[in-house]
């Protein structure tokens, strides 16, 4: 018999009791991945502006992609600042400049240029910046990511999602099962609609309530996307293993993740193995997780339910919004995305 596969539904927004519409469903969409050749992985980045929002372009696409490497590979990145030398938006330092760099979040790499400079290395509109990363030969696998990282507008540009996801390959070594399962890598950013023209279409996606559960009304400014979009469908088959890798690039937003009725295996935290630490427990079952705004985990599960990877910062005072992942099925991964009152997470 034909293996039917079980559809799972990514619900983003800011919502208290999701619940289910008629908008249109996309499949969960791949980033592009680069990878190393003779241990060099080169890419040219661009930072661009569309419809106001400001991204990242990659080969001609508005695209952040996966960058992968091993340790002692070398990142080689090219980053053109193409935003325009007026900008439209508003920064917690105006008049905003349009300047932008990179930062490689997580990764125990040099803070001096051409490496993770964010304090020298700034470019303004129509500068270029030469990036070049030499990754340490120790240093342990895991799920990091890059932001741009300028004082004073990085919160903004990482609303309009400039971010994307590093892999530090090896993770086998201390989880040999995941060289055998399939691998996602999902991005989770919040997207500032405020002054969005096709908000209304967004929070209808989203099925984001008019008023609070207190019948006042509330006005919602961010909704979340996984890997650029809203509400991905993501697909797995009955009893199929899957190796999830997960990061909040949210500039302030926590994520609670949890199955409906099931458990899911946590094989990695903050970008570093259980194993690392702990050989003898590589894993750690749970059935609730809470990743903080720049968090990464790794985590396998199946339907039953599997594996992960993911890795929170501190924990602060929170407020209760909420998403969700849900199956037509039996099994369901909850997200409630929960916003921190200190707001301190990124430079501002």
């Amino acid at each position: 018999m034909m293996t039917k596969l079980l559809k799972l539904l990514l619900f983003i927004g800011v919502l208290l009791r999701p619940v289910l519409g008629c908008a249109q469903i996309l499949s969960l969409s791949e980033p592009p991945q680069v990878r190393a050749h003779n241990h060099v992985v080169s890419l040219t980045l661009q930072a661009v502006n569309e419809n106001g929002r400001d991204a990242f372009a990659f080969n001609g696409a508005r695209v952040a992609p996966v960058i992968r490497a091993s340790p002692g590979d070398v990142l080689k990145i090219t980053y053109i600042n193409d935003l325009p030398a007026q900008s439209s938006e508003t920064c917690a330092v105006n008049p905003c400049m349009d300047m932008t760099n990179l930062h490689f979040h997580g990764l125990t790499v040099s803070p001096n240029s051409p490496q993770d400079d964010v304090l020298g290395m700034m470019a303004k509109p129509g500068q270029v910046l030469h990036y070049s990363v030499q990754i340490p030969r120790d240093h342990p696998p895991g799920l990091f990511w890059y932001h741009t990282h300028p004082h004073g507008e990085s919160h903004r540009q990482v609303l309009d999602g400039m971010s994307g996801a590093i892999v530090i390959e090896g993770m086998e070594r201390y989880v040999p099962e995941v060289r055998r399962l399939r691998e996602r890598v999902l991005v989770v950013r919040g997207r500032s609609i405020e002054h969005d023209p096709n908000a209304a279409e967004f929070r209808h996606d989203v099925e984001i309530p008019a008023k609070g559960c207190g019948g006042e009304a509330e006005k919602v400014e961010e909704i979340f996307t996984v890997n650029g979009k809203v509400r991905p469908r993501i697909e797995i088959a009955p009893k199929e293993r899957q190796f999830w890798r997960i990061v909040n690039a949210s500039s302030d937003r926590y994520l609670d993740l949890q199955m409906d009725e099931q458990t899911f295996e946590i094989v990695a935290l903050d970008g570093i193995p259980l194993a690392y630490h702990e050989p003898q427990h590589p894993k750690r079952t749970t059935n609730h997780l809470l990743l903080a705004p720049a968090g990464r985990r790794r985590w396998c599960w199946q339907m039953w339910c599997s594996l992960l990877q993911i890795s929170p910062t501190q924990i602060s005072a929170i407020q209760n919004s909420s998403v969700q992942i849900q199956s037509r099925s039996k099994c369901m991964l909850s997200i409630t995305v929960s916003r921190s009152t200190s707001r301190s997470t990124l430079s501002r």
